[in-house]
Protein backbone atom coordinates (compact mmCIF):
# COMPACT_ATOMS: atom_id res chain seq x y z
CA UNK A 1 0.00 0.00 0.00
CA UNK A 2 1.32 3.25 -0.76
CA UNK A 3 2.29 5.71 1.98
CA UNK A 4 1.11 9.10 2.13
CA UNK A 5 3.56 11.92 2.75
CA UNK A 6 1.74 12.64 5.93
CA UNK A 7 2.27 9.19 6.62
CA UNK A 8 5.96 9.30 5.67
CA UNK A 9 6.58 12.50 7.65
CA UNK A 10 4.80 11.39 10.95
CA UNK A 11 6.54 7.39 10.41
CA UNK A 12 8.97 7.34 13.79
CA UNK A 13 7.68 10.25 15.65
CA UNK A 14 7.50 8.61 19.15
CA UNK A 15 11.25 7.18 19.17
CA UNK A 16 12.40 11.07 17.45
CA UNK A 17 10.54 12.79 20.27
CA UNK A 18 12.02 10.37 22.88
CA UNK A 19 15.26 11.16 21.64
CA UNK A 20 15.37 14.98 21.35
CA UNK A 21 14.00 14.94 24.87
CA UNK A 22 16.75 12.85 25.42
CA UNK A 23 19.52 15.66 24.05
CA UNK A 24 17.95 18.71 25.40
CA UNK A 25 17.60 17.52 29.03
CA UNK A 26 14.58 16.21 31.61
CA UNK A 27 16.10 18.68 34.41
CA UNK A 28 15.12 21.78 35.88
CA UNK A 29 18.11 23.53 34.48
CA UNK A 30 16.97 27.14 33.58
CA UNK A 31 18.61 26.46 30.05
CA UNK A 32 16.99 23.04 29.71
CA UNK A 33 13.65 24.54 30.67
CA UNK A 34 13.37 27.02 27.81
CA UNK A 35 14.41 24.43 25.34
CA UNK A 36 11.52 22.20 26.03
CA UNK A 37 9.26 25.43 25.81
CA UNK A 38 10.77 25.94 23.00
CA UNK A 39 10.39 22.48 21.66
CA UNK A 40 6.77 22.64 22.30
CA UNK A 41 6.90 20.40 25.41
CA UNK A 42 5.85 22.52 27.91
CA UNK A 43 3.60 25.71 28.50
CA UNK A 44 5.21 28.99 29.55
CA UNK A 45 4.29 27.85 33.37
CA UNK A 46 6.50 24.24 32.68
CA UNK A 47 3.56 22.59 32.53
CA UNK A 48 3.52 19.11 29.24
CA UNK A 49 1.65 19.97 26.33
CA UNK A 50 1.72 19.04 22.61
CA UNK A 51 3.18 21.43 20.46
CA UNK A 52 6.10 20.33 18.75
CA UNK A 53 5.62 20.82 15.25
CA UNK A 54 5.35 19.33 12.13
CA UNK A 55 9.18 18.07 12.64
CA UNK A 56 9.90 18.30 9.00
CA UNK A 57 13.98 18.16 8.86
CA UNK A 58 14.17 15.40 10.92
CA UNK A 59 11.45 13.22 9.14
CA UNK A 60 13.21 14.19 5.80
CA UNK A 61 16.75 12.41 7.54
CA UNK A 62 14.94 9.66 8.76
CA UNK A 63 13.13 9.01 5.10
CA UNK A 64 16.59 9.76 3.16
CA UNK A 65 18.07 6.83 5.62
CA UNK A 66 15.61 4.06 4.85
CA UNK A 67 15.53 5.02 1.48
CA UNK A 68 19.23 4.17 1.36
CA UNK A 69 19.05 0.87 3.40
CA UNK A 70 20.13 2.62 6.81
CA UNK A 71 18.25 1.99 10.01
CA UNK A 72 16.43 4.73 12.40
CA UNK A 73 19.02 4.02 14.71
CA UNK A 74 21.53 5.25 11.87
CA UNK A 75 19.69 8.22 11.15
CA UNK A 76 18.46 9.40 14.59
CA UNK A 77 21.15 11.03 15.65
CA UNK A 78 21.25 12.96 12.27
CA UNK A 79 17.61 13.83 12.82
CA UNK A 80 17.75 15.04 16.30
CA UNK A 81 20.80 17.29 15.18
CA UNK A 82 18.94 18.97 12.19
CA UNK A 83 15.54 19.37 14.26
CA UNK A 84 17.36 21.21 16.99
CA UNK A 85 19.80 23.38 14.59
CA UNK A 86 16.41 24.40 13.11
CA UNK A 87 14.69 25.46 16.31
CA UNK A 88 17.98 27.06 17.62
CA UNK A 89 17.25 29.59 14.24
CA UNK A 90 14.11 30.03 14.95
CA UNK A 91 15.04 31.44 18.70
CA UNK A 92 17.44 33.73 16.96
CA UNK A 93 15.12 34.95 14.17
CA UNK A 94 12.04 36.10 16.41
CA UNK A 95 14.48 38.25 18.27
CA UNK A 96 15.89 39.73 15.10
CA UNK A 97 12.30 40.15 13.69
CA UNK A 98 10.50 41.12 17.37
CA UNK A 99 7.87 38.60 16.43
CA UNK A 100 6.31 37.96 19.41
CA UNK A 101 4.09 34.76 19.06
CA UNK A 102 4.46 31.89 16.72
CA UNK A 103 1.65 29.06 16.52
CA UNK A 104 -0.39 31.11 19.20
CA UNK A 105 2.05 31.00 21.83
CA UNK A 106 4.44 33.58 22.96
CA UNK A 107 8.18 33.33 21.41
CA UNK A 108 10.72 32.75 24.35
CA UNK A 109 12.44 36.36 23.92
CA UNK A 110 8.95 37.69 24.81
CA UNK A 111 8.83 35.88 27.97
CA UNK A 112 12.61 35.85 29.33
CA UNK A 113 14.08 38.76 27.00
CA UNK A 114 16.00 38.60 24.65
CA UNK A 115 19.38 38.16 26.43
CA UNK A 116 18.12 34.65 27.45
CA UNK A 117 16.50 34.02 24.00
CA UNK A 118 19.56 33.99 22.51
CA UNK A 119 21.55 31.85 25.32
CA UNK A 120 18.69 29.04 25.06
CA UNK A 121 18.98 28.96 21.37
CA UNK A 122 22.73 28.92 22.06
CA UNK A 123 22.33 25.89 23.96
CA UNK A 124 20.19 24.29 21.02
CA UNK A 125 22.76 24.86 18.75
CA UNK A 126 25.49 22.90 21.23
CA UNK A 127 23.24 19.94 22.13
CA UNK A 128 22.42 19.31 18.37
CA UNK A 129 26.55 18.68 17.38
CA UNK A 130 26.67 16.72 20.52
CA UNK A 131 23.58 14.85 19.24
CA UNK A 132 25.44 14.29 15.70
CA UNK A 133 28.47 13.22 16.84
CA UNK A 134 27.60 10.89 19.41
CA UNK A 135 25.79 8.88 17.61
CA UNK A 136 26.75 4.96 17.06
CA UNK A 137 27.48 4.88 13.36
CA UNK A 138 30.97 4.65 11.71
CA UNK A 139 33.00 7.74 12.76
CA UNK A 140 34.05 9.01 8.78
CA UNK A 141 30.03 8.76 8.49
CA UNK A 142 29.38 11.14 11.56
CA UNK A 143 31.98 13.56 10.57
CA UNK A 144 30.84 13.58 6.81
CA UNK A 145 27.47 14.40 8.25
CA UNK A 146 29.11 17.00 10.78
CA UNK A 147 30.47 18.56 7.60
CA UNK A 148 27.41 19.08 6.44
CA UNK A 149 25.07 20.28 8.80
CA UNK A 150 27.87 23.01 9.64
CA UNK A 151 28.03 23.91 6.25
CA UNK A 152 24.31 24.08 6.44
CA UNK A 153 24.59 26.11 9.28
CA UNK A 154 26.98 28.86 7.81
CA UNK A 155 24.46 29.04 4.56
CA UNK A 156 21.31 29.46 6.48
CA UNK A 157 23.09 32.64 8.87
CA UNK A 158 24.19 33.96 5.33
CA UNK A 159 20.61 33.61 4.20
CA UNK A 160 19.39 35.43 7.17
CA UNK A 161 21.99 38.31 7.05
CA UNK A 162 20.66 38.77 3.23
CA UNK A 163 17.23 38.76 4.49
CA UNK A 164 17.58 41.40 7.23
CA UNK A 165 19.70 43.40 4.68
CA UNK A 166 17.15 43.40 2.06
CA UNK A 167 14.80 45.28 4.47
CA UNK A 168 16.49 48.12 3.95
CA UNK A 169 17.40 48.30 0.43
CA UNK A 170 15.05 49.41 -2.02
CA UNK A 171 16.29 47.41 -5.17
CA UNK A 172 16.42 43.75 -4.48
CA UNK A 173 16.13 41.51 -7.80
CA UNK A 174 14.17 38.25 -7.93
CA UNK A 175 18.33 36.62 -8.16
CA UNK A 176 18.90 38.27 -5.21
CA UNK A 177 15.66 36.87 -3.55
CA UNK A 178 16.28 33.09 -5.07
CA UNK A 179 19.92 33.26 -3.73
CA UNK A 180 18.59 34.41 -0.27
CA UNK A 181 16.83 31.68 0.33
CA UNK A 182 18.94 28.54 -1.04
CA UNK A 183 20.75 29.67 2.07
CA UNK A 184 18.55 30.70 4.65
CA UNK A 185 15.64 28.12 3.83
CA UNK A 186 17.04 25.64 1.17
CA UNK A 187 20.14 24.39 3.08
CA UNK A 188 18.14 23.42 6.02
CA UNK A 189 16.02 21.51 3.82
CA UNK A 190 18.59 19.88 1.84
CA UNK A 191 21.05 19.07 4.79
CA UNK A 192 18.81 16.43 6.28
CA UNK A 193 18.80 14.45 3.49
CA UNK A 194 22.00 14.15 3.09
CA UNK A 195 23.17 13.55 6.58
CA UNK A 196 20.57 10.84 6.51
CA UNK A 197 22.05 9.26 3.22
CA UNK A 198 25.53 9.41 4.92
CA UNK A 199 25.00 8.08 7.86
CA UNK A 200 23.19 5.41 6.09
CA UNK A 201 26.32 4.61 3.66
CA UNK A 202 25.19 6.01 0.88
CA UNK A 203 27.17 6.81 -2.05
CA UNK A 204 28.60 10.24 -1.56
CA UNK A 205 27.27 11.04 -5.41
CA UNK A 206 23.86 9.73 -3.86
CA UNK A 207 23.56 11.68 -0.94
CA UNK A 208 24.68 14.82 -3.02
CA UNK A 209 21.92 14.37 -5.06
CA UNK A 210 18.75 13.59 -2.83
CA UNK A 211 20.22 16.65 -1.35
CA UNK A 212 19.93 18.82 -4.40
CA UNK A 213 15.84 17.41 -4.45
CA UNK A 214 15.95 18.78 -0.72
CA UNK A 215 17.71 22.23 -2.13
CA UNK A 216 14.94 22.51 -4.64
CA UNK A 217 11.84 21.44 -2.23
CA UNK A 218 13.03 23.81 -0.32
CA UNK A 219 12.79 26.48 -2.78
CA UNK A 220 9.43 25.62 -3.20
CA UNK A 221 8.71 25.51 0.73
CA UNK A 222 9.81 28.68 0.94
CA UNK A 223 8.00 30.26 -2.55
CA UNK A 224 4.39 28.53 -0.87
CA UNK A 225 5.61 29.89 2.96
CA UNK A 226 5.79 33.65 1.09
CA UNK A 227 2.61 33.02 -0.29
CA UNK A 228 0.93 32.29 3.30
CA UNK A 229 2.51 34.95 5.02
CA UNK A 230 0.33 37.27 2.97
CA UNK A 231 -2.10 35.44 1.68
CA UNK A 232 -2.40 32.69 4.19
CA UNK A 233 -4.98 32.19 7.08
CA UNK A 234 -3.42 32.99 10.25
CA UNK A 235 -5.97 30.74 12.12
CA UNK A 236 -4.30 27.78 10.22
CA UNK A 237 -0.95 29.33 9.70
CA UNK A 238 -0.81 30.33 13.45
CA UNK A 239 1.15 33.52 12.20
CA UNK A 240 0.36 36.94 11.18
CA UNK A 241 -0.67 37.68 7.71
CA UNK A 242 0.25 41.37 8.00
CA UNK A 243 3.69 41.17 9.71
CA UNK A 244 5.86 40.49 6.89
CA UNK A 245 4.69 43.96 4.65
CA UNK A 246 4.25 46.13 8.13
CA UNK A 247 8.35 44.75 9.24
CA UNK A 248 8.89 45.47 5.07
CA UNK A 249 10.15 42.46 3.72
CA UNK A 250 11.22 41.86 0.58
CA UNK A 251 9.66 38.43 0.56
CA UNK A 252 8.87 36.86 -2.73
CA UNK A 253 5.62 38.28 -3.57
CA UNK A 254 6.86 41.76 -2.87
CA UNK A 255 10.11 41.65 -4.91
CA UNK A 256 7.99 40.18 -7.85
CA UNK A 257 5.66 43.24 -7.64
CA UNK A 258 8.80 45.11 -7.78
CA UNK A 259 9.16 44.41 -11.64
CA UNK A 260 6.14 45.84 -12.03
CA UNK A 261 5.88 50.03 -12.81
CA UNK A 262 2.49 50.47 -11.12
CA UNK A 263 2.94 48.02 -8.38
CA UNK A 264 6.47 49.04 -7.66
CA UNK A 265 5.45 52.58 -6.91
CA UNK A 266 2.93 51.95 -4.55
CA UNK A 267 5.09 49.31 -2.54
CA UNK A 268 7.91 51.40 -2.72
CA UNK A 269 5.81 54.84 -1.49
CA UNK A 270 4.06 52.87 1.56
CA UNK A 271 7.24 51.38 2.52
CA UNK A 272 9.41 54.21 2.86
CA UNK A 273 6.72 55.79 5.20
CA UNK A 274 7.60 55.62 9.27
CA UNK A 275 4.47 53.74 10.26
CA UNK A 276 2.75 51.20 8.17
CA UNK A 277 -1.12 51.53 9.10
CA UNK A 278 -3.23 48.77 8.28
CA UNK A 279 -4.95 50.68 5.08
CA UNK A 280 -1.38 50.50 3.82
CA UNK A 281 -1.00 47.04 4.00
CA UNK A 282 -4.58 46.56 2.33
CA UNK A 283 -2.65 48.73 -0.08
CA UNK A 284 -0.11 46.84 -0.83
CA UNK A 285 -1.66 43.58 -1.10
CA UNK A 286 -4.24 44.54 -3.71
CA UNK A 287 -1.14 45.93 -5.77
CA UNK A 288 0.89 42.35 -5.63
CA UNK A 289 -2.32 40.89 -6.53
CA UNK A 290 -2.60 43.10 -9.15
CA UNK A 291 0.94 42.55 -10.31
CA UNK A 292 0.03 38.82 -10.29
CA UNK A 293 2.55 37.93 -7.54
CA UNK A 294 0.56 36.00 -5.62
CA UNK A 295 0.10 33.36 -8.94
CA UNK A 296 4.03 33.75 -9.85
CA UNK A 297 4.80 32.45 -6.28
CA UNK A 298 2.34 29.60 -6.88
CA UNK A 299 3.81 28.73 -10.07
CA UNK A 300 7.55 28.66 -8.80
CA UNK A 301 6.16 26.32 -6.46
CA UNK A 302 4.93 24.30 -8.86
CA UNK A 303 7.59 24.67 -11.31
CA UNK A 304 10.45 23.60 -8.37
CA UNK A 305 8.46 20.86 -7.28
CA UNK A 306 8.68 19.42 -10.56
CA UNK A 307 12.41 19.97 -11.08
CA UNK A 308 12.86 17.77 -7.96
CA UNK A 309 10.78 15.09 -8.96
CA UNK A 310 13.28 14.77 -11.91
CA UNK A 311 16.21 14.75 -9.61
CA UNK A 312 14.61 11.55 -8.53
CA UNK A 313 14.77 9.50 -11.72
CA UNK A 314 18.56 9.27 -11.01
CA UNK A 315 18.64 7.77 -7.69
CA UNK A 316 18.45 3.88 -7.20
CA UNK A 317 14.88 3.44 -5.43
CA UNK A 318 11.99 1.51 -6.46
CA UNK A 319 9.14 2.75 -7.51
CA UNK A 320 7.24 3.54 -4.50
CA UNK A 321 10.30 5.26 -2.21
CA UNK A 322 10.47 7.60 -5.51
CA UNK A 323 6.22 8.02 -5.28
CA UNK A 324 6.60 8.63 -1.30
CA UNK A 325 9.40 11.90 -2.44
CA UNK A 326 7.39 12.84 -4.80
CA UNK A 327 4.41 13.05 -2.43
CA UNK A 328 6.32 15.31 -0.09
CA UNK A 329 7.37 17.62 -2.38
CA UNK A 330 3.81 17.92 -3.41
CA UNK A 331 2.62 18.50 0.26
CA UNK A 332 5.17 21.13 1.12
CA UNK A 333 3.64 23.62 -1.74
CA UNK A 334 -0.01 22.32 -1.13
CA UNK A 335 -0.15 23.01 2.73
CA UNK A 336 -2.34 25.06 4.48
CA UNK A 337 -0.05 25.87 7.19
Amino acid sequence: MQTTAAEALGQHRDELEQALREAVGTTHLPLEAASRYVMGWEDEHGRPCDAGGKRIRPALCIQAALAFGGTLSDALPGAVAVELVHNFSLVHDEVQDHDAERHHRPTLWALLGEAQAINAGDFLYARAIRALISGTAPLDRRMAALDVLTSAITSMIDGQWHDIAFESREAVSVDDYLSMVAGKTGALLSAPLRIGALLAGAPAADAQRIGEWGARVGAAFQAHDDYLGIWGDPGETGKSNTNDIARRKKSLPVVHALGNADAATTVLRIYARPDISEGDIEAVVNALEDAGSAEYCRERARSQVEAADALLRDLPFEAETRERFEAIARFFVERRA
